[in-house]
């Protein structure tokens, strides 16, 4: 059995255009985007595994950021939710 660990972050660490970004990947008219992701009702689930210098590219700053910051917390994905805590070691967006 394969088990493993998230954190839940505010959606504030992500800025309004990758939260627009985030929902269209993961719309159900899109093909997806460069790393998979799941929608919840208040936010996204998002692996923090590191990726691909070619999709390194294609992933906003603010979210590579809570990627690498979860990474390095031990955790293999981020539940980012709009009603969860904000933490000092990420830069807040006020949207």
């Amino acid at each position: 059995m394969e088990a493993g660990t998230y954190c839940v972050l505010g959606t504030a660490h992500v800025s309004a255009g990758t939260a627009n970004l985030l929902d269209r990947w993961c719309s159900e008219r899109s093909d997806g985007g460069p790393i998979l992701i799941a929608r919840s009702i208040y936010g996204w689930f998002v692996p923090t595994r590191e990726v691909s210098s070619e999709t390194n590219d294609q992933i906003p700053d603010d979210l590579l950021a809570a990627m690498s910051f979860g990474r390095r917390q031990g955790y293999d994905h981020i539940l980012f939710d709009c009603d969860a805590a904000t933490v000092p070691d990420l830069p807040v967006h006020d949207w």
